[in-house]
């Protein structure tokens, strides 16, 4: 049973969204043992207003949240640095690193989550960055976005590196042989700005040299049919831009559907489903421990599936076969260089 942590203060609706999530899995997900990060009066007065009793929760204590305007990374220097820190993220991330859960989960401040995670729990060698991966579903299986989010720019060095990432992922997730594709305007080489075409160079270069499939440009089209690659890479900001273009257009897609017929239950009923599997929430790829970050507009069902995410990969040991894999392609010393990039 996988020991999961959860920030109940992070996200819009927080902390009543996340309670109404924790309590929910307290008390039907027998297979998850749920910790929540927060202040511990606040956590047990939410959960007695849920009719449960909170004796049963565990709480870590956590008080504070980095707002949105700071820069996380300073406020969450200053935090570890204290002797005994306050921010949720952090309190939460430090449990993993220090093993007493196996996993965490935020659906707050998603530069925060990220900072805390790397703060806390380290890098992967050869990862000059975390990023989140996020797994889309598609026409002809699930296809593997990297990066979601997690930071906004890139450098060719490091989209080579989420792309062996990215790949490794996949593999663990049982895709045989992956595809890597990088998104761009056009699939033409020479397509894009001055980062995707330096990108497209080393990607040339550098994956089929590991053995992996790089099938070159890929389009915006492409990834909703999941046939050109199964493992789509971009930077942060032009990933983020496209998971929530596709989650408005999946939403007004199931709106004028049922409309035609008549019946709004049956495409609502797959816009759910879709909202609360997988691609609830952002498993972070390059740090030593399960971070799973979740869309800070999520409901109590996307918060839940953002656990049940966390706890699957704890369980079964997805990020650190997702290492492995990593670390036996750049043992040789045929990796992205690791950069000095701060997190």
């Amino acid at each position: 049973m996988a020991r999961v942590a959860l920030d109940l203060l992070g996200g819009d609706g927080a902390p009543e969204v996340v309670a109404d999530a924790a309590v929910t899995l307290l008390s039907e997900d027998v297979d998850i043992d749920l910790v929540l990060g927060g202040p511990p009066e606040l956590a047990a007065e939410l959960v007695t207003e849920r009719g449960l009793d909170p004796v049963n929760v565990t709480v870590l204590p956590a008080f504070d949240v980095v707002p949105m305007h700071a820069h996380p990374l300073e406020a969450l220097r200053q935090d570890v640095a204290r002797e005994v820190p306050r921010i949720s993220v952090m309190v939460a991330a430090l449990a993993v690193s220090s093993g007493a859960v196996d996993a965490w989960v935020s659906v707050g401040h998603t530069g925060a989550s990220v900072t805390a995670a790397v703060l806390a729990c380290g890098k992967v060698p050869g990862m000059a960055r975390p990023a989140l991966a996020v797994v889309l579903p598609a026409i002809e299986g699930p296809v593997v976005l990297v990066d979601a989010g997690a930071f906004l720019d890139a450098s060719p060095e490091i989209l080579v590196s989420h792309a062996i990432a990215g790949w490794s992922y996949a593999r663990t997730l049982g895709v045989e042989a992956p595809r890597v594709g990088l998104l761009n305007i056009g699939h033409e080489p020479g397509k894009g700005d001055d980062l995707r075409s330096l990108a497209f160079g080393e990607l040339s270069t550098r994956l089929p040299a590991l053995g992996i499939d790089f099938v070159g440009n890929i389009e915006g089209s492409d990834v909703a049919d999941g046939l050109r690659a199964q493992v789509v890479v971009t930077d942060g900001f032009t990933g983020n831009v496209l998971l929530k273009g596709i989650e408005g257009t999946v939403a007004w897609a199931a709106q004028r559907i049922g409309g035609a017929y008549g019946d709004l239950g049956p495409a609502r009923a797959v816009v759910r489903e879709v909202a609360t599997g997988d691609f609830a929430g952002g498993m972070l790829l390059g740090v030593n421990g399960v971070t799973v970050v979740g869309h800070g507009s999520g409901t109590a069902h996307e918060v839940r599936a953002c656990v049940r995410l966390a706890s699957r990969a704890a369980d079964r040991g997805i990020i650190h076969a997702t290492q492995n894999l990593f670390a036996s392609l750049i043992a040789d010393g045929r990796s992205p260089m690791t950069t000095g990039v701060s997190p």
